[in-house]
Parts: structure tokens; C-alpha cells; sequence
């Protein structure tokens, strides 16, 4: 009846984790499943919103904040981790120069020592970071959904070529400088940006982790994510009801949606995790 439990108890933990990938392991001929931490990032919200007239700037769990909410619970409740110092509230950055180096003076802003890209310390991801230089990376570029995977692109691969010269390098003759998601991050990876040569279109929850809940207009920290415009950026996640559409991400407001994959969108491209 233990080994019986022990397996249900298994199978729950595997049915509510089933974005984590599970390494079964065996033990004296007993299969059991090892799931590993995967760190998330905090909201950005620091205030308490249970308070009798609205929100409450003290996020202590007294007096009238007696439950646990976002602003003490997690990182934000470290003094340590909910420092400005590497990004607002729980979030935590590093600056990396063209080699993917950290830059030697963090505090400097964009334009006293330019970055090309952004390590998030929690999850471990980089982020592109975008540039206002009308080149690959440039704030105002955009691009259609297209996908010719057909393990990831949820039955359709989206659209080539759908809307023209929409970003930096377009030619009409070279298949390669579509202004597309596939063409995008194949044209990084060949300029080894930060040193590597792994960047992808990020999943709708990596898009969310930077999101930053506190701030609109953009909704992400702009001291470490500069050149962000508050519009739609595209995910790599085809939308489940419709071979023709994609999730996407609003960073006026920080809101998702789904989108027909032939409109333009903003991406920035990310690398590592999964």
C-alpha cells in the first residue's frame, strides 16, 4: 500500500509540473521521477492590495495585511534579493557587451556604455536586448510568424514573406532577409550575437517572465530592457485553436493574446532554458 501511494503521490506531482521536464531514475528496481527546481521570476508588484481603501504600500503581515501576498512573499521578501541594485524589486539582470560579457560599470545607462544583451539571474535566460540604430536589431523592426517546423509549429508554418520590407536588410531576392520570425533568428545566430549562436524565438512563458507587472508603457524594467516599444512581440507558441495563429505579448500592458500569424509583430529573441 506504500509503493501504491507513493506512485499516486508521483503521478499528482507529475500531472501539475507537466511543463518540467522529468528524468526517471531507478532505485532497487523501483522507477521514480526526479523533478528538478526551475526557478521563476517575481512580478514587480510591491505594494499590498488587501487594504480597506485600496492599494497598501505596507507589505508587512500585520495589522490589516495579515495574508500573504506578492509584495512579502518570494524574493521581494529578502532585503537581499529586493534590491534596484540588478533590477526592480525581485528581478535580478546583468549587462553583457557584444561578447556576452558582463559590461564593467552596471549602473551606466544605455547611452553611456551600450549593451547588447540582458542574463536574467533567476531564470537563467539572456535576452536580445534592442538597439534604435536602424540595424538586425532595431526597435522599430517587425516581422511575420512563420515557423517550417512542423514538430513546433502547431500544423502550419506561418508566412515568409507577408508584408514586405518591415524590417532592417529586406531584399526581395534573398529568402534569407524576410522579414520573418525563422529568417530573424537564423540572421542572429550567423552574426553570433553575444557570442553565440543558439538564439530562438522565446515560448509565451519565457516572454512572460520578463514581464514587469508594476510599470506600463513598457511593462518591463527599461533600465536593463531599453528601446522597448508597448506594443505586440511574437512567441514561438502556435495557438492550440488555430493553425493560423500564435501567442503573442502586449508589453504595453503585459497582457497575451493570440494573433494571426501574417500581422507584423516586434520580437526579441532569447537563448538558453528549455
Amino acid at each position: 500500500m506504500k509503493t501504491k501511494s507513493l506512485a499516486v503521490l508521483s503521478i499528482l506531482i507529475i500531472s501539475l509540473c507537466a511543463t518540467v521536464s522529468a528524468q526517471p531514475i531507478f532505485n532497487n528496481g523501483f522507477e521514480k521521477i526526479v523533478i528538478p527546481l526551475v526557478k521563476l521570476n517575481d512580478t514587480g508588484i510591491t505594494w499590498a492590495g488587501k487594504y480597506a481603501s485600496g492599494n497598501n504600500v505596507n507589505c508587512t503581515i500585520t495589522g490589516t495585511n495579515t495574508s500573504p501576498q506578492d509584495c512579502n512573499q518570494g524574493r521581494d521578501a529578502n532585503p537581499l534579493t529586493n534590491s534596484d541594485d540588478d533590477g526592480h524589486a525581485g528581478f535580478s539582470f546583468t549587462k553583457l557587451d557584444d561578447n556576452g560579457m558582463p559590461i564593467a560599470n552596471q549602473a551606466d545607462d544605455y547611452d553611456t556604455t551600450p549593451w547588447s544583451c540582458v542574463q536574467d539571474n533567476v531564470t537563467g535566460l539572456v535576452w536580445e536586448v534592442k538597439t534604435d540604430d536602424g540595424g538586425f536589431h532595431d526597435k522599430d523592426d517587425t516581422y511575420n510568424w512563420y515557423n517550417t517546423d512542423s514538430a513546433t509549429n502547431g500544423g502550419a508554418d506561418g508566412y515568409a514573406d507577408d508584408d514586405g520590407p518591415i524590417c532592417s536588410g529586406y531584399n526581395v531576392a534573398d529568402s534569407s532577409t524576410f522579414c520573418n520570425t525563422q529568417a530573424f533568428a537564423a540572421r542572429v545566430n550567423t552574426q553570433s550575437l553575444c557570442g553565440q549562436t543558439d538564439w530562438r524565438v522565446p515560448d509565451i512563458n519565457e516572454l512572460h517572465s520578463i514581464v514587469h507587472q508594476g510599470k506600463v508603457n513598457p511593462a518591463i524594467d527599461a533600465n536593463y530592457f531599453p528601446n522597448t516599444v508597448s506594443s505586440w512581440f511574437w512567441s514561438s507558441s502556435p495557438d492550440a485553436g488555430s493553425s493560423d495563429s500564435a501567442w503573442g505579448l502586449y508589453f504595453g500592458y503585459g497582457s497575451d493574446g493570440s494573433g494571426y500569424r501574417g500581422n507584423s509583430g516586434y520580437v526579441r529573441l532569447v537563448r538558453g532554458g528549455q
